[in-house]
This record gives structure tokens, sequence and C-alpha cells, in this order.
């Protein structure tokens, strides 16, 4: 009877380190496929944080301006009228880390549009509003607070992100329906992370 208890001790030590070693394999196997299949990494200042999206350039056009509480509801992307863009964050690194996410805008070669007209939406993967978009609130890109030291970038959100943890966003964006020009303009920008 000895014997039989101490080959069931064995026999469940064996089973557990394989279990744990089962574990440790799937989570580091998990960190490097997030690592392999980056769509998109953008200006991380200590790579600890990662952002994944479809694309990091967004470009909206004039052709149909909308209004805030239309724009609110975006779902999908029409053409370059609007956009609307998920996108994720994924902190790598074994410690929390505070972060920023911001816009760049870019440099077009073309017609521009006013920047005051230029509505910017952003929520949480549940399509609750964030930040300063919480006061029921919609600002123009005008609006948004520049970062002294990213030429051309305004901040978006600020906030903490525990180790290994992902964190998703929508980001939506239209010209205002006030807007009026018989030109076709444009509007474009990079979305980005940081850790501050």
């Amino acid at each position: 009877m000895g014997r039989t208890k101490l080959k069931k001790i064995k026999f469940n030590n064996s089973i557990m380190l394989y279990v744990f070693l089962l574990m440790i394999i799937i989570f580091l196997s998990t960190i490097i496929f997030l690592q392999n299949n980056v769509k998109n990494t953008i200006n991380s200042s200590d790579e600890s944080l990662v952002l994944y999206s479809d694309t990091e350039n967004i470009t909206i056009d004039n052709s149909l301006p909308i209004s805030d509480k239309f724009g609110k509801n975006i779902h999908d992307s029409l053409n370059n009228s609007y956009k609307y863009l998920k996108f994720d964050i994924v902190n790598v690194s074994s410690s929390s880390k505070k972060y920023q996410l911001y816009i760049k805008k870019n440099k077009l070669n073309t017609n521009e549009i006013n920047n005051k007209y230029v509505k910017i939406y952003l929520t949480n993967q549940n399509d609750l509003p964030l930040g300063i978009f919480t006061k029921n609130k919609v600002p123009s890109y005008v609006d948004l607070k520049y970062i002294n030291d990213l030429p051309s970038s305004k901040i978006l959100y600020s906030d903490i992100i525990d180790k290994y943890q992902k964190k998703s966003f929508h980001i939506k964006v239209w010209v205002t329906d006030n807007y009026v020009s018989s030109n076709e303009n444009y509007f474009s920008f990079d979305i980005g992370v940081r850790t501050v």
C-alpha cells in the first residue's frame, strides 16, 4: 500500500509539473505571437506598449458633413466621408505603465479642411466615452491640447495600463455639418501611443 501511495504522489507531482510547464509555454507563446503579429507599432518611448490597428493613418474628406449626434453613433466607415476605427494597445512589459494616446496630424499636398470643423470622439470597447469626451462634448481638433515634445501631435487620452494588459478603443472622426466648401478638402492624422 505504501508503494501505491508513493507512486500516486509521484504521478500527481509529475502531472502538476507538466501542467505548470504547459502554462508557461502557452504564456510565452502568446507574448511571442502578439509581438510577431503587430500590424502597426507606433512611437512607443520604451517599446513596452504596442498599438494594434488595421491602419494607423486616418484620412477624411468633406463630401458628407454630419451632425455630432450622428457622428457619436458611427459604427463603420463610409469611404472617406467619416471614419470609425477600432484599435488596441497592449502592455508587453512586466510592470504597469502610464500612457498617452495621441494623434499626429499629417501634412497634405491638397486643400485641407479647417481644423475647427474636424470632430473627434474616443470611446472604449463598450462605446463609452473616455477622458474629455465624457462630458457629452465632442471636441474639434483645435480643442485638443498639443504635446510639447511631439510636433503636430495632440493628446487624446491618458491612463494607466497594467502589466500584460490589453485595452481596446474606438475612434470616430467626421466633418461637422456646418462646414461649407465648394472644393474637395481633406484632413489626415496618425494614431500613436507612448509611455509618460
